[in-house]
């Protein structure tokens, strides 16, 4: 088990209600990852999510409180039935381009299909984050029974797609919720 599964199943939820599906963990000697604690700059995904869940706790702090708060945010994102894992368990070794990454995540889906199996309960719902891993994965997901509800890909929030993840996901998930 490397350092990165460490950090998510310390915020595995009993009960998953919503799967969330992105691409792949940063490379291995990253110090950034969704469920790090301490991440300083590049935390994109972590950050956008947090403030479309958590809009009343996070409106009024900036980025670095918001990221000193991180293992409280973290706790809450599990406490509230959400969790996320990675199409691929390893990195992209290097940078590809997108229609490279979706012929990888397909050679990857069978895998994927077994890890999503594993973690879903009767009421999950299941989010394809970033367009390759909804180019690659929603038909053979949903073809092999896996409830996806995102009917469209959902960008992934860094290099100016925050607005258009925060809006696409309010369209497919209603929450309430605050720490």
């Amino acid at each position: 088990m490397n350092k990165f599964d460490l950090a998510r199943l310390k915020y595995k939820p009993k009960i998953i209600e919503y799967l969330l599906v992105a691409e792949t963990p940063p490379k291995l000697n990253s110090n950034r990852y969704f469920y790090f604690e301490n991440v300083y700059k590049q935390d994109s995904l972590f950050l956008e999510t947090m403030k479309f869940l958590y809009p009343n706790d996070t409106q009024n702090f900036n980025t670095k409180i918001i990221r000193s708060m991180k293992n409280t945010f973290l706790g809450k994102f599990k406490q509230d039935g959400f969790y996320l894992i990675d199409s691929l368990e390893k990195p992209f070794e290097r940078k590809y381009s997108t229609t490279q990454k979706v012929r990888l995540l397909i050679n990857g889906q069978n895998q994927l299909l077994s890890r999503i199996k594993e973690l879903l309960s009767k009421n999950t719902k299941v989010i394809l984050i970033a367009a390759p891993v909804y180019k690659a994965n929603y038909k053979f997901l949903t073809e092999n029974g896996i409830p996806v509800i995102n009917k469209e890909l959902i960008n992934f929030p860094g290099s100016g797609g925050q607005k258009k993840y925060r809006q696409k996901m309010k369209s497919i998930i209603t929450i309430s919720t605050s720490l």
